[in-house]
């Protein structure tokens, strides 16, 4: 368990409770100081493989030693939490990797070492055999679908948002399979000519341009029944969400490329200046993007193998802009 503060670090007096800004905060009546409680920055990652596995270890030391969980550890002083995040991979499952997306942030109280702000990445294994670190006792893939109970609450809420993140390309991957099952995996699916390119970019651009309010109408209703939270605040998410479909419809024809959103550093700031909290901001604009996508397929019918992936096609390129968005946002907010 967390120990509690006794004495001052600066003086060696002892510490007492003195109530700051409504909160009973340690306070040190020599140094006329208070101690302030930030949460400590805690990196993980979520690697998963071809076969929708993902990779989990088991804890070798407290709290919840031989639980399962995702690879996981703290940020040291002078660290990116990014780059904490590949260093805890590598040293307790193995292997070596590469930021793919940012998937949550979470700040939780821990009862071992207080308050936390877990932040989870997507990762891409890119070298490094699968093995257990000195932190753990086990390393191994488990069907994403049949995971055990894990060790951290944020860790199986950053997994649901995968899921969410991925399960309608995945239903696609399965139908077009199913339809043609000569195609044996995903990659099969990429071979795509400019033509397609190109009628796939103009599909998307006209439907967020004629559709815009619905698209937008949609997702405030998802907002209001999944993240009441953020109620308070729909007139600034309302701007923000028309912002980004325009950033996608430019994106789309040409006008802006993967780097050119730094604009969303600044607004990001400004979130946070507003008291929105990234973690609820992060839920938003995946329901943001789910909207798009969902009213998107609706428009079309998966009759044929071009059909088939031109809906994949689109949630792809989606997903991708959403996560460059995101990435400058976080940016905004610090993290």
């Amino acid at each position: 368990m967390k120990k509690q503060r006794i004495y001052c670090s600066y003086c060696g007096n002892k510490i007492i409770s003195k109530e700051q800004d409504g909160k009973a905060r340690d306070y040190c009546p020599t140094c006329e100081t208070f101690y302030y409680e930030n949460p400590l920055p805690v990196a993980s990652t979520i690697v998963v493989n071809d076969q929708r596995e993902v990779l989990l270890v088991k804890r070798k030391k407290d709290p919840y030693k031989d639980m399962w969980c995702l690879p996981i550890g703290f940020a040291e002083t002078g660290e990116e939490v990014h780059e904490a995040a590949l260093r805890e991979l590598e040293e307790e499952a193995g292997v070596t990797g590469e930021i793919i997306r940012l998937i949550d942030v979470d700040t939780i109280d821990n009862y071992f070492y207080g308050s936390l702000a877990i932040v989870t990445y997507e990762v891409r294994v890119i070298g490094g055999t699968v093995r257990p670190g000195d932190d753990a006792t086990d390393a191994r893939y488990v069907p994403i679908m049949e995971l055990p109970e894990l060790a951290w609450s944020s860790n199986e809420k950053a997994v649901r948002i995968y899921i969410d993140l991925y399960k309608d390309s995945w239903a696609m991957i399965d139908s077009f399979k199913q339809l043609y099952p000569e195609i044996s995996a995903s990659d099969s699916l990429t071979q795509v000519t400019n033509e397609q390119k190109h009628f796939l970019s103009n599909v998307l651009i006209k439907i967020l341009s004629t559709d815009n309010a619905e698209i937008t109408g949609k997702w405030s209703g998802e907002i209001n029944v999944k993240v009441p939270k953020l109620d308070r605040h729909m007139s600034v998410l309302r701007q923000i969400n028309g912002k980004i479909l325009v950033s996608l419809q430019k994106h789309l024809q040409g006008e802006i490329r993967g780097n050119d959103y730094a604009e969303f550093i600044l607004i990001g700031a400004e979130l946070k200046e507003y008291g929105i909290p990234l973690p609820e901001l992060l839920t938003a604009l995946a329901l943001s993007r789910k909207t798009i996508w969902t009213h998107v397929i609706k428009k079309r019918i998966l009759a044929s193998p071009l059909e088939i992936y031109t809906t994949l096609e689109l949630n792809n390129r989606i997903i991708f802009i959403y996560d460059r968005i995101i990435y400058f946002l976080a940016k905004g907010y610090g993290v």
